[in-house]
């Protein structure tokens, strides 16, 4: 997802837990700061998400309908991280 507002490309990046590599990026459709920052805990007001922010089991019911492509979520073979890249 581009967010115009910002210049930054926006996913849900998956790392595996055997080697840390990149596994894949995970297109979101659309991204909706506050909301974001609200599930993530950021309390910051100024803070606009460019950072990493880990993903956990309980944040998949919310990421799941802002996804392109469904994901397997597997937490025992990969971690996952709502990502922001500048483009």
């Amino acid at each position: 997802m581009i967010d115009e507002k910002y210049k930054v490309r926006r996913y849900i990046a998956e790392y595996s837990e055997e080697t840390e590599e990149l596994v894949a990026e995970n297109e979101l459709w659309d991204f909706e700061l506050d909301a974001f920052k609200k599930e993530f805990g950021e309390t910051n007001p100024d803070q606009p998400m460019f950072g990493c922010y880990p993903v956990l089991a309980a944040n998949t019911d919310f990421l799941n309908p802002f996804l392109v492509k469904p994901i397997s979520w597997d937490f025992d073979k990969s971690s996952y991280f709502v990502e922001a890249h500048a483009i």
